[in-house]
């Protein structure tokens, strides 16, 4: 049997953490058998009245059976918090580092385990910094921190294996894993690259003016905004396919020619037109809000221009993204909103996109969802190859309960990392599943760059394009 794993739970108090993925999956190994304990909370929420509020019953299960110490880091500087966190691993000895806070903490959480030699899994996205959406100078620390703890785990290294992984859905996921062997099997059979590939992302998040207050790693408050929320899947999902069938780009020319601010969304009708028919009060009412909060983003797109070895233009990937499209919401803002106890997925979040990519004449493979987040999600996929390769030349999918249904699901990524943080292999069959650290390079590099282009057209202060190369 393994050595018992001993995980710090950062940010378990989340809904993520506490009843959809973490807090049930490492439940899930106790009950198996697998000797592992979650020794530390440190989250400045108190769990245990986060768990019983929000009716958590897999956090309030985890409380009951490890009972681990809270930490709450409110306030605490960087040192203080590394003092704090060295002392609680002195008594427990922790051999796995679970990362579900606000992404604006996960640098300081990420550089004190790795520098210490304990394993990580990280949600996303890896690193952003706080006023990212405005501050040139925070936006580059995006890409800057990639950097930094990959030298800070090639040091840690030397000592022995350190593993440091993201739990995302999609590189696991059966369907979009579907797509990915049929991009790679027409690359390396024809040599066709992607040529033209078009994500459209519709968030049908609809907040009341006054939710714009609310939220934590969904919120607007530390000067970011919807880049930082969902984005990151989809823009490591156009980074996954573009790096196995690149064709003849070497480099990505990137531009950012739309985003709409917190700000200037809330100046237009459509910030209170849902608000006016659901809200009982009547006269909804545009709050102040903080320079931070409306200097976010909230609409975006950019331009990804793939570039050949001598500059030649060689085709066009686009991203956009929409946060206030339909939502099913029906319901207006709550007493109990003012404690920011309510998930906003609760009140009409959507999960919609249309993903359409192009390599060349040969093969077109089309993706649409259209879902209320929390029922079982579909996601159809259509797929054209020109007669003459291909004696199947159209096909056609449905993938039902496309997420829970899955072969690997999030839970088990977290559960591989468990076995890997013992010293143990992952199972086979979600080994080559997990989102490594070194597997996010284009993806956090494009993600950085991103931030820098909306950054600098806050400020006028850059140049108004990036260039990413494909390969590290």
């Amino acid at each position: 049997m393994a050595r018992t794993t001993t995980v710090l739970l950062v940010g378990g108090s989340g809904h993520w953490a506490g009843r959809e993925n973490h807090a049930p999956a490492l439940l899930e190994m106790k009950r198996s058998g697998w000797p592992v304990r979650t020794a530390v909370v440190c989250d400045p929420r108190d769990p245990e009245k986060r768990a019983r509020d929000e009716d958590m019953a897999p956090l309030r299960e985890l409380l009951r059976t490890d009972s681990p110490e809270w930490l709450n880091p409110d306030g605490l500087s960087r040192a203080e918090l590394e003092a704090v966190l060295d002392r609680a691993h002195a008594t427990h000895r922790f051999s796995l580092v679970i990362i579900a806070c606000n992404p604006v903490h996960h640098r300081d959480y990420l550089l004190w385990a790795v520098s210490r030699g304990i394993s990580v899994l990280c949600d996303k996205p890896l690193l952003v910094s706080e006023g990212a959406a405005y501050d040139l100078t925070a936006a580059e620390r995006i890409i800057d921190g990639y950097t930094e703890l990959g030298r800070a785990l090639t040091r840690a290294r030397t000592s022995g294996p350190v593993h440091l992984a993201m739990p995302l859905r999609r590189r696991a996921n059966d369907v979009y894993r579907s797509i990915a062997l049929e991009i790679a099997e027409m690359h390396g059979t024809h040599g066709q690259g992607i040529t033209s590939m078009q994500m459209i992302k519709n968030g049908g998040l609809f907040r009341h003016p006054e939710e714009y207050l609310f939220g934590d790693a969904h919120g607007y408050r530390n000067g970011v905004g919807a880049l930082s929320f969902s984005s990151y899947h989809y823009i490591d999902l156009l980074a996954w396919y573009l790096e196995l069938a690149p064709g003849e780009a070497v480099a990505l020319r990137v531009t950012n020619p739309y985003v709409r601010r917190v700000g200037e969304f809330l100046r237009t009708r459509q910030a209170t037109a849902l608000a006016d028919r659901i809200d009982t009060r009547g006269g909804v009412r545009i709050p102040d809000l903080p320079p931070e909060v409306l200097a976010a983003e909230a609409d975006f797109v950019f331009h990804l221009e793939l570039q050949g070895t001598a500059g030649q233009k060689v085709g066009l990937v686009t991203y956009a993204c929409h946060s206030n499209t339909y939502s099913h919401r029906t319901v207006g803002l709550q007493e109990f909103d003012r404690t920011n106890r309510q998930p906003f997925r609760e009140k009409g979040r959507m999960s919609q996109f249309t993903l359409d990519i192009n390599q060349g004449s040969l093969q077109h493979i089309g993706v649409f969802k259209n879902d209320v987040v929390g029922e079982d999600y579909r996601i159809r996929v259509q797929r054209r190859r020109n007669p003459v390769i291909s004696p199947e030349p159209y096909s056609e999918e449905v993938f039902r309960n496309a997420h829970a249904g899955s072969s690997v699901t999030p839970q088990d990524v977290l559960r591989a990392m468990v076995r890997l943080a013992s010293g143990e292999a992952a199972p086979s069959q979600v080994a080559d599943r997990i989102a490594f650290f070194e597997d996010q390079r284009l993806s956090h590099h494009l993600f950085g760059a991103f931030y820098e282009l909306i950054a600098a057209r806050a400020d006028a202060a850059g140049p108004a394009e990036r260039v990413v190369e494909l390969a590290g």
